[in-house]
């Protein structure tokens, strides 16, 4: 294996089918959030089962530490660790269907986002950049990247969604960012320490 430089992007990581079902979970749970909403079932400042404010990309359905994916977020660390060459933990898991006119602006990322997959899991096809080049994702592929060093963004999507599941981590070595502060994984963001953040 060639030595890592800072992003790349490793293929059909994830099968198809798995993908799609994780899609259509995310499709399902996006629709009940919003009912929830909606009929004040659940309060506007709940975040647990997902949100529609998230600031980064605004409209777009977002989840923190949804089960599946940090389940996910264990199964694909030894890949991880095999392509960039390092023993890692865990710091968390963050998922979005973007929506049609969604644009994700240019940013570097937190310190928990040390080395980071963005993983594609399905709808329109949304090119990611990074460092100035244009990155196209099928679903099961990934790109793995440091997030804390190079800008990435996307810019505006005309499809009608994508679903992409964002999996990260750090040195294992920084147990101060380990599971992004929180006891262990699967729990929401308020159980962060008020270290990360």
């Amino acid at each position: 294996m060639s030595k890592f430089e800072g992003y790349t992007v490793i293929k059909k990581v994830v099968p198809k089918n798995l993908c799609k079902h994780i899609t259509n979970y995310f499709l399902l749970k996006q629709k009940t959030t919003k009912a929830l909403f909606e009929h004040k079932y659940i309060s506007p400042f709940e975040t647990k089962d997902g949100i529609f404010t998230d600031p980064m990309v605004p409209d777009s359905f977002c989840i923190y530490s949804d089960i599946n994916c940090e389940v996910l977020l264990t199964t694909l660390r030894p890949i991880v660790e095999k392509t960039i060459g390092k023993n890692l933990t865990e710091t968390y898991s963050y998922a979005r269907v973007y929506q049609r006119g969604a644009k994700l602006k240019k940013h570097v990322d937190r310190p928990s986002c040390e080395f980071s997959i963005t993983l594609n899991l399905g709808g329109d096809p949304w090119p990611i950049f990074i460092n100035n080049k244009k990155i196209n994702l099928k679903a099961g592929d990934m790109l793995v990247y440091e997030g804390c060093k190079f800008e990435h963004w996307r810019e505006r999507f005309d499809g009608v969604y994508c679903a992409q599941v964002f999996l990260h981590y750090t040195d294992e070595k920084n147990e101060k960012l380990k599971y992004d502060g929180r006891p262990f994984l699967g729990l929401p963001s308020f159980f962060n320490k008020g270290e990360n953040k």
